[in-house]
């Protein structure tokens, strides 16, 4: 199986770079969407190429061959994704202005607890594109063959295992402070400046572990020097079934995701939403689309708008309540 990502990034579409930001646009179908009056915005808060600008632009170019709607993906980095998501939260609430939002967007409360915009009320979650799991890896060389095996040393051994992140208030630190708590074991973090660097230093034995989302860890299941021990979804992942999931392996409350998915500023009107719910729901349909998110571990789920923001609501719960109970802060 190949990684996606980079080649779907390729194929979808050509990048313009202009004044710190990455826009470009989603080719028309011959007849344009009637009434549209100007080209759909879709602001992606991280750069090109990561899960969350590929899967955009996935389904924008889907939308726009079974609707012909022009969709211009915009990359506004910086700030963890705090820029993009003010922007958009700020933007005239027209329907023309979209905002991509992942797993990072839920646990900014916990990590600043004043943001320039109300997570709860300034945007509004509309549609779910996937999920995917986190998985747990540790070298494939290394002494821990199954997850009980690492458990049982971690238990044993308090303070001596040591896992990467991609650095402080990362997603995958916030998520390893869950596994580490959940799982009751008590291991040191070492943060990188991403994680490439993390990656690294699991190949070279400096971490014994880390937990990474799965268009990443696939990467490296597929290179054969690391191995997966756990994935994090309720169920297990198609592309790995013989991985047990963290329930089945003992530690049932650890069932997190990494999810991406559309919100618009607050008083975008309901036909708006109703239209962009249904558009996007139609494109991860088209099994083309399907096919290649399940490629890289991501599932569909079929969430009316309403059930979306209630998802988002309880993951930022969550998060707020990991991120304060590790005592996780960015200075």
């Amino acid at each position: 199986m190949m990684n996606l990502l980079p080649s779907l990034a390729r194929h979808l579409t050509g990048v313009v770079l202009a004044c710190g930001m990455a826009s470009a646009f989603v080719p028309a179908a011959p007849a344009q969407a009637q009434g549209q009056a100007r080209p759909t915005r879709i602001v992606v808060p991280f750069a090109v190429g990561g899960a969350s600008d590929t899967y955009t632009r996935l389904v924008a170019q889907k939308v726009t061959e079974q609707t012909g709607k022009t969709i211009v993906v915009e990359n506004r980095t910086g700030a963890g994704g705090r820029i993009a998501f003010d922007y958009v939260a700020k933007s005239a609430p027209d329907g023309a202005t979209i905002g991509l939002i992942d797993a990072t967007y839920a646990m900014l409360p916990g990590l600043f607890p004043v943001l320039p915009w109300d997570i709860f009320s300034d945007l509004i979650p509309v549609v779910m594109i996937a999920q995917t799991p986190f998985i747990l890896l540790v070298r494939a060389d290394g002494p821990f063959r199954t997850f009980d095996d690492l458990i049982a040393y971690a238990r044993a051994n308090p303070g001596k295992l040591n896992y990467g992140s991609a650095g402080v208030g990362s997603v995958n630190h916030i998520v390893t402070e869950r596994f580490r708590s959940d799982a009751k074991v008590d291991i040191t973090h070492i943060p990188y400046k991403g994680m490439s660097e993390a990656s690294v230093a699991l190949l070279s034995g400096s971490v014994d572990l880390i937990i990474a989302a799965s268009p990443t860890a696939l990467t490296q299941i597929q290179g054969g020097k690391v191995r997966p021990l756990i994935v994090t979804t309720p169920t297990r992942s198609p592309v790995l079934p013989d991985i047990p999931t963290a329930a089945e392996a003992g530690i049932p409350t650890f069932v997190v995701t990494n999810w991406f998915g559309f919100a618009v500023p607050k008083g975008t009107p309901g036909d708006a939403i109703r239209v962009l719910h249904d558009d996007v729901m139609r494109a991860v349909a088209a099994k083309d689309v399907k096919d290649k998110l399940l490629s890289q571990g991501a599932e569909v789920l079929d969430l009316s708008t309403p059930q979306f923001g209630e998802f988002v609501h309880r993951e930022t719960d969550l998060w707020t309540n990991v991120t304060r109970s590790s005592g996780i802060k960015i200075d």
